[in-house]
């Protein structure tokens, strides 16, 4: 009983390492725009499909009575990234080339009174969405799927 314990312990290894080769193999994506593609040798590369099909994305938020924006939070798919005490209007441009885009934009004024802030997002230059809040500490949001 204990070789066959021995046995099974020693052909661990071979099963793991069998099953992350092929796991690096099946072609997943490493991001967006960003896939995995055979090299003329045969090892593997990442590739970034900037030109093949990339949808531009432009992300706007503007102010009316607000100069600036306390926090904007903007999303492509997983991936946010944020900007603090932005001036307004405040404008970030981007693409991808994914086929389904999940894409959203939070943008918060500071205190100033009764002032609005408004978000919109484009993607190809058509607008999908746009939103507008009113008040000191307004919050706006946009998110959509493109």
């Amino acid at each position: 009983m204990r070789k066959l314990h021995l046995i099974g312990l020693a052909a661990l290894p071979a099963l793991v390492l069998g099953c992350s080769s092929t796991a690096i193999d099946s072609g997943t994506t490493k991001g967006p725009g960003v896939s995995t593609s055979k090299t003329s040798d045969g090892s593997q590369a990442d590739t970034k499909k900037e030109g093949d099909g990339a949808r531009k994305i432009v992300f706007e938020v503007t102010g009316s009575g607000v100069s600036k924006a306390a926090s904007i939070t903007y999303t492509v798919g997983g991936n946010s990234s944020q900007a603090n005490n932005a001036k307004l209007p405040w404008e970030k441009e981007t693409s991808s080339a994914d086929p389904f885009l999940l894409l959203s934009l939070v943008a918060q004024s500071g205190s100033g009174g009764d002032g609005s802030i408004s978000c919109r997002i484009k993607v190809d230059g058509k607008v999908i969405v746009e939103n507008t809040s009113q008040g000191a500490y307004a919050v706006v949001t946009c998110s959509k799927d493109a």
